[in-house]
């Protein structure tokens, strides 16, 4: 699933450029606080209703907004970090801080951007904390502490995903929210993994 559905996310950015890039991060804001399968159902309103959407709620426009203003900035940074390689881990805390730069993403989110577009990292949420027996606590940074900080805590992030790698936690995750309340029409990890798909490329 993951190798199928993440790197046709890559070709999809690749191929259509900056605008590619802006669809992978509203995909992902949509994603915070709904349903996988909302995302679908809410990125349509967007595109209908631009950033008045009724689903821009808190600093999600505000995020959306970053990201369409400095399209051709990321999608650029995005690649020269890449050719350090996707599983280098100081390349993969400059992709992590360089959306987190963006309002609404914090360090988890900005990993599932990263995951998303082919880095090794993966999105530990509350799926995860809960099968992880963490506190939401563990993954949270405090963006007005100082850079060696802040950096030192996506380090350590990084290295925690890359034990089990963004593969496992990709499938495994698309596993576990399969057909559950928020996802019923999703019924099987398969179909999540291709959801992530269609809601980026539609």
């Amino acid at each position: 699933m993951y190798k199928r559905d993440v790197d046709a996310i890559k070709a999809h950015v690749f191929h259509k450029g900056p605008d590619g890039l802006v669809d992978v991060v509203e995909f992902v804001l949509c994603t915070i606080q709904a349903g996988l399968s909302t995302v679908k159902m809410q990125r349509q309103d967007i595109a209908a209703e631009g950033l008045n959407s009724r689903f821009l709620w808190g600093q999600k426009g505000d995020g959306l907004a970053y990201v369409m203003e400095r399209k051709e900035y990321l999608w650029g940074k995005v690649y020269a970090i890449a050719e350090r390689g996707y599983g280098d881990v100081d390349a993969i805390a400059d992709v992590i801080e360089l959306f987190m730069a963006v309002p609404n993403l914090g360090m988890v989110k900005a990993a599932f951007v990263a995951q998303c577009l082919g880095f090794n990292v993966a999105c530990i949420d509350s799926h995860n904390l809960k099968r992880l027996g963490m506190s939401p606590q563990a993954v949270k940074v405090n963006l007005k502490a100082k850079p060696a900080t802040i950096r030192k805590k996506v380090v350590e992030y990084i290295h925690m995903t890359q034990i089990e790698g963004s593969e496992y936690w990709w499938d495994s995750w698309c596993e576990y929210v399969a057909g559950n309340r928020a996802n019923k029409d999703l019924d099987t990890g398969d179909v999540v993994s291709r959801f992530h798909v269609e809601c980026v490329t539609m």
